[in-house]
């Protein structure tokens, strides 16, 4: 068995390099992936990982992008959560990749120039592991986000087709036969799922599914290699859950905040103030100081 980190081990880690990304930026298997996908067979030296991997703007950053070939470019999202939104957001990392991509090249001035510029073509993918009930197989589109559909013909528009794949354990056999590491990490999160039902403690589930999928058998080489640093990503992404509840919290502070200031400005007595927007008599008394302090 490896000793795969502490309970009370601080993580300073990027959260979205999960196990799935990196496994997957492994350009081996990112090839297996691929053939999974595709059907076409490519080696490792002709994948590029190109995956965004610093925040640009707010949180805009994607798990998996590689491009085949020079020809073709993969941009692959892991999925614990059902959301419409990956078309958009599959959009926004295009743009951000591409850019990555012709800067990588050297090639920022061709596509101001009149001659066609020609770009890796795009091939957009999510996969899907939580527990909420899925089809193996779905498609989203980006058009079933707009305001307004536009006429046939009229002026220029934009689509953006996104296949989910669903691989959960006994999930898409097909794409499992194809891809020996794709099957094996749905195992292996299986797995976890199943000690999480038997230890109150996150962190030693955890532990506990790495060390049985090494003595297994399944993923075993690459969790040896990355066996601390896989914990310090799952016991991040947990960490990051509380956080996301607690913003979520802070953010709907604000908002009432917002409304006692006002309702404070038009004159409103502390006791319905604080009745209206469900913040304590006292919260409603220290916004009413801080106004009055404002205002001299």
């Amino acid at each position: 068995m490896v000793e795969l980190g502490t309970e009370g081990e601080k993580v300073n880690r990027e959260i979205k390099d999960g196990v799935f990304k990196l496994l997957f930026e492994n350009k081996e298997n990112a090839a297996e992936l691929y053939y999974a996908l595709s059907g076409i067979k490519c080696s490792p030296d002709e994948i590029q990982i190109i995956t965004i991997t610093t925040v640009v703007s707010g949180m805009l950053k994607n798990d998996l992008a590689f491009v085949v070939r020079q020809r073709v470019m993969v941009i692959g999202e892991h999925q614990s959560t059902p959301t419409a939104n990956m078309p958009v957001r599959f959009l926004m990392y295009a743009g951000q990749l591409y850019e990555k991509w012709i800067k990588m090249r050297g090639e920022e001035k061709l596509i101001y120039g009149s001659k066609l510029y020609k770009i890796p073509t795009p091939e957009f993918v999510v996969f899907y592991n939580g527990t909420v009930d899925m089809p193996e197989k779905d498609i989203l589109y980006l058009s079933s986000a707009f305001e307004e559909k536009t006429d046939e013909g009229m002026v220029g528009s934009l689509e953006l087709e996104v296949p989910v794949y669903n691989i959960n354990k006994d999930k898409n056999s097909e794409l499992f036969a194809k891809s020996k590491k794709l099957r094996q990490y749905a195992e292996f999160v299986d797995k976890l799922r199943e000690f999480r039902k038997m230890y109150n403690d996150y962190t030693v589930a955890a532990r506990e599914a790495v060390n049985y999928c090494i003595g297994h058998g399944v993923l075993s080489d690459f969790f040896k290699e990355h066996g601390g640093k896989i914990m310090s990503i799952l016991h991040a992404e947990f960490d990051l859950e509380a956080a996301k509840r607690v913003y979520a919290e802070e953010q709907i502070e604000d908002v009432l905040e917002g409304v006692a200031i006002r309702m404070l400005k038009r004159g409103l007595p502390v006791e319905p103030v604080a009745e209206d927007t469900g913040l304590s008599e006292s919260a409603v008394m220290r916004i009413k100081e801080r106004l009055s302090l404002s205002e001299q």
